[in-house]
């Protein structure tokens, strides 16, 4: 193992261990994360300079721990109604853990626009193939349903369900609406 793999190992261990600390308790400090990481201050400020660097790459990791969800999902190989599905639930799970550190800013990370591609990317497929409605822009769709998904992460009773339960309520919404 290079020096390199356990300096991105460890710093991937400091974002994970801050994101449930951060869970825990909102306004946990950097003692509190290197506590939680298993790590001295030191070690956690080579890797980040204060709290708010910390925040800040945390959110671009949760990013892109949903990139790398969606992608192991393979979302391209299977009809529409199921890649909802699995989009949804990719990022239901990435969201449960990362949830925490996401804030309102006018710029979006590269990142973070990347997942937005891949909601809209499937939005215009489902139009392509007749599934979901074509009378609104895919980008309207994608957003409607990031939104069916931040809900869900946020807003109780919906942030109660487990992540399955979640996922076919998601789903069922966006594909059916609410009629009976």
């Amino acid at each position: 193992m290079t020096t390199s793999d356990s300096m991105t190992r460890t710093r991937d261990a400091i974002l994970r261990a801050a994101a449930s600390a951060l869970r825990t308790h909102e306004r946990a400090g950097m003692a509190d994360i290197a506590a939680a990481a298993g790590v001295g201050r030191a070690t956690l400020y080579r890797h980040f300079a204060n709290r708010e660097d910390l925040l800040v790459e945390l959110g671009r990791f949760a990013a892109e721990e949903s990139i790398r969800v969606i992608d192991a999902a393979r979302i391209d190989g299977v009809p529409v109604r199921e890649g909802l599905a699995r989009m949804v639930r990719a990022l239901l799970t990435v969201g449960r853990e990362f949830w925490v550190v996401s804030r309102h800013r006018a710029q979006l990370w590269p990142e973070e626009e990347e997942v937005g591609v891949r909601l809209r990317v499937l939005a215009e497929r489902g139009q392509r193939d007749g599934l979901l409605r074509a009378d609104l822009p895919a980008d309207h769709l994608s957003t409607l349903l990031g939104s069916l998904v931040l809900g869900a992460l946020s807003i109780p009773p919906l942030s109660e369900l487990g992540v399955e339960d979640a996922t076919d309520t998601i789903v069922s919404v966006f594909l059916d609406g609410s009629r009976a």
